[in-house]
């Protein structure tokens, strides 16, 4: 049973990698594009916008001590994400200190004990005469789904936590004791077990036990948290799961759920295991059939259920992570009871998870086939892993800059933009608009699905797909291969000649902190009627907003004045006519040159060139910027 659970998840990582991620496991960790994580993760593939939590604890493996500054900033609970030490920790001793090496030992160990947490259930159901086959459900239960899929370490703590109730059982105090040690350390949710086991332990007058397993592992936790107090302060919020009343999360819920078209089967199917749970709950807090630890345990997290907020509930991967001991608790309550009734209620607990765990693991798997049979997606898989990238290809690029706007004298302004699908099969590209002013999480998506080496062309690309005026930068991130981008801006009045074409940006073009980047052939005359400026235009890669220092030369070393500007997270923005803001005469052939005295910050930048209303725009790149 154990190594049919193992075959199952090894193919569906080992497929969901190769076929979305070019055989990257390290894209399952879940990273955002927006993340600004430790070195070590530059080259792997990202994910969305934000990622998952995976991501935060394979940071903290890199750097469990968190000596490093650029760890702390790349948590975005410091506190909190670090009280979860235990697993974090013990992968970064098993890579012998490697912080490459960490982040896959971080992943292994997830996995790992994420299926020994199921073999030890069939063991236990094995020892006490029952079937082990029972376990058998929780191989895709929804919290163990969503851990594996995503890197999670719940159900590493999930493993922990059985364990300290399985030597306790029997009678193996000293293993007990250690494995509750490492069950806090690897989530604070895993002491409802430990109170478990103390609460047994007090029903039957043994307190020196009780006491034992109800201080010895909170020694070392809050000797952690000590540390992370000295380190972090009381500025880093500490971070936690909100409480409320019974059921206060369910009329939020239930018309989010119902609004739904179609109605997601995986929220369903949760819901029910809830409900399912909720009756378990009352039918065994009604009648305990034993004060034994595992179904004291049991109403422990099925009351933590109860409590939990609308946050937690607002999709099953949440929920079901901070519940993901319950289906497992409840398979070994179930062969224990002697009615039927009290034995099926427990039994549907652990079928409801399973059915969420099936629908969401459909869903990875569904988004990794995009439509096209197993066969296909494997040959496209192997189609781009031969093949050179050449724009994109799990990296993303930049167009900037892109508009649909007005501007002076009856300008308008338009983008055409055309992509070229290189690959030889289906392929899709997800784009970001990023508006000028705005920050990265106020920007605009979409996606763009390509036949094989199909062409789509765009005359007013941010109207036609974005359904925005206004102007800014496009981010475009291809999913199963590489893509050929060609875009110009230009202004699209009568009689007007097109813009040259735009170069897509990679972000190892961009401009970091200590390097000066110098943008020549720019003009300007501050007389309205020449229509001759220069604007400058910045765009943010860093999570973080910046400082960007422009400095306006009318000739080499003569500089006019320097404009410092602020661009927030991700964001886009330009500087419109520099050289007035410097309050210059008639440039001809000036320059200007950017830079960030912010450590960590990375930008590109552009300059257009207008030198007459009815002349085109050209646009000046930074020389080692150019394509």
């Amino acid at each position: 049973m154990t190594l049919v659970t193992a075959l199952f998840w090894a193919l569906v990582v080992l497929f969901v990698a190769h076929v979305r991620y070019g055989g990257d496991i390290r894209a399952l960790l879940c990273i955002g594009e927006w993340a600004s994580l430790p070195a070590p993760f530059e080259a792997v593939p990202r994910t969305g916008p934000s990622g998952y939590d995976g991501q935060q604890y394979a940071a903290l493996a890199t750097d469990p001590l968190l000596r490093d500054p650029v760890t702390v900033q790349a948590l975005d609970a410091p506190r909190y994400r670090a009280s979860r030490i235990f697993v974090p920790l013990l992968a970064w001793a098993l890579a012998l200190g490697s912080p490459s090496g960490a982040i896959i030992a971080y992943q292994l160990l997830c996995w790992g004990l994420g299926l020994a947490a199921v073999f030890l259930v069939a063991r236990w159901l094995a020892a006490e005469a029952r079937s082990p086959w029972w376990a058998l459900p929780l191989a895709c239960s929804a919290g163990l789904a969503a851990a594996m899929i995503r890197s999670t370490l719940d159900a590493a703590a999930l493993c922990l936590m059985l364990a300290a109730l399985w030597f306790h059982a029997r009678g193996r105090l000293p293993l007990g004791i250690v494995m509750a040690t490492t069950a806090v350390l690897a989530r604070e949710t895993s002491y409802l077990a430990v109170l478990a086991i103390v609460l047994e332990e007090l029903w039957h007058r043994r307190f020196a036990r009780a006491a034992g397993f109800a201080f010895i592992p909170l020694v070392p936790f809050v000797a952690w948290q000590l540390y992370l107090t000295g380190l972090l302060g009381a500025s880093h919020a500490i971070g936690s799961i909100s409480f409320t009343t019974p059921f206060a999360w369910a009329p939020e819920k239930l018309p989010v759920l119902l609004a739904a078209s179609p109605v997601s089967q995986q929220e369903v199917f949760g819901l029910l295991a809830v409900a399912a749970t909720t009756l378990a709950f009352v039918l065994v807090a009604a009648r305990p059939s034993a004060w034994a630890a595992p179904e004291l345990a049991f109403l422990g997290f099925g009351a933590l259920g109860l409590v939990l907020t609308y946050d937690a509930y607002v999709e099953t991967w949440g929920y079901a992570r901070i519940l993901i001991a319950v289906p497992f608790l409840a398979s070994l309550m179930a062969e224990r009871q002697r009615s039927a009734f009290r034995r099926w209620s427990l039994r549907s607990v652990t079928a409801f998870y399973l059915l969420a765990g099936l629908t969401m693991t459909n869903g990875e798997l569904s988004a990794a086939l995009d439509g096209r049979s197993v066969y296909a997606a494997l040959r496209a898989a192997a189609a781009v892993k031969s093949r050179p990238v050449r724009a994109g290809g799990q990296q993303p690029v930049y167009v900037l800059p892109v508009a649909n706007s007005l501007g002076r004298a009856g300008s308008r302004w338009q983008t055409w933009l055309e992509l070229t699908n290189l690959a030889p099969t289906a392929n899709r590209v997800s784009m970001d608009l990023l508006p000028a002013g705005g920050k990265g999480w106020s920007a605009l998506h979409a996606t763009v699905d390509l036949g094989p080496s199909q062409t789509r062309t765009w005359r007013n690309a941010l109207n036609q797909i974005f359904g925005f005026s206004g102007s800014g930068a496009l981010r475009l991130l291809p999913l199963a291969g590489p893509v050929s981008v060609s875009s110009r801006t230009s202004n699209v009045a009568p009689g007007l000649a097109p813009a040259p074409p735009l170069p897509a940006l990679a972000e190892d073009q961009a401009i970091r902190a200590g390097e000066n980047a110098t943008l020549l052939g720019l003009a300007h005359d501050p007389s309205f009627e020449a229509g001759v400026r220069t604007n400058v235009g910045l765009l943010n890669l860093s999570v973080r907003s910046i400082r960007v220092r422009i400095g306006a030369y009318d000739i080499p070393a003569h500089r006019l004045g320097v404009l410092e500007v602020t661009l927030p997270s991700r964001g886009f923005l330009q500087v419109d006519d520099i050289f007035a803001k410097v309050k210059a005469g008639v440039v001809d052939e000036g320059s200007v040159v950017v830079e960030t005295p912010d450590r960590g910050a990375r930008f590109l930048a552009y300059a257009s060139v207008i030198r007459g209303p009815a002349a085109p725009v050209t646009y000046v790149f930074p020389e080692r910027d150019r394509p």
